[in-house]
């Protein structure tokens, strides 16, 4: 054989060898939805990592020395439910919903709130009561200060959005959105006197695929 086809065939049996060496075995797709561990999630909307900081924040708090007494949990609790259904009931009538006896004044969840359900109002969609949930169970409970509590929930959101700008026509109302989220959420709720109201909200992370966790 002659020199310069034998170093020819060398040269390709080499890059051969690279290469099976270098493939991977298995192609794994959404890996960061597999291995949370990881600690990064992909964004759903916006398909760019980001940080999963739920089990770290959990941690944090569970580690911090913040006791909770049960009397106070428990009124925590009461309120946040109580906040949450109402919170809830906004969305189906947005044009009616009264904002200032849920939030604090001048909270960041006041603003959002406001301009969130201003952009239902303006577009004509709302949810129904009896047309999906949302489900939410507390996994945590902490209070940084006298004054705030810090509350992270899971929640499942089945609810279903309508375009209702043709209700009054043959059409009717028209469905808008039926994602199904899983979210975890991280509240914070403000205290005046011996009453609560929502100050923040926060999603940790949230996915309209992967079931992450289940209130």
């Amino acid at each position: 054989m002659p020199r310069a086809t034998r170093h020819i065939l060398c040269a390709v049996a080499a890059m051969l060898v690279a290469t099976s060496c270098s493939a991977p075995d298995t192609l794994v797709f959404d890996a960061s939805l597999a291995d949370e561990s990881s600690g990064v999630v992909l964004n759903p909307m916006t398909s760019e990592p980001t940080r999963n900081e739920s089990s770290e924040r959990l941690n944090e708090s569970s580690s911090s020395g913040e006791v909770v007494d049960a009397a106070t949990q428990a009124g925590v609790e009461s309120a946040f439910s109580r906040l949450m259904s109402e919170w809830v009931a906004c969305y189906h009538r947005p044009e009616r919903c009264e904002v200032s006896p849920l939030t604090t004044a001048e909270s960041p969840e006041r603003q959002r709130l406001t301009e969130s359900l201003s952009f239902y109002t303006t577009e004509n969609i709302r949810t129904k009561p009896d047309e999906g949930r949302l489900q939410w169970s507390i996994e945590s409970i902490s209070l940084p200060s006298n004054t705030r509590a810090r509350v992270v929930t899971c929640e499942y959101d089945t609810r279903i959005f309508f375009d209702t700008s043709m209700s009054d026509t043959e059409f009717g109302d028209i469905i808008f959105d039926t994602t199904v989220w899983t979210r975890r959420v991280e509240w914070t709720l403000a205290r005046s006197e011996d009453s609560w109201s929502l100050w923040s909200r926060r999603i940790e992370r949230r996915s309209p695929v992967a079931r992450f966790c289940t209130p």
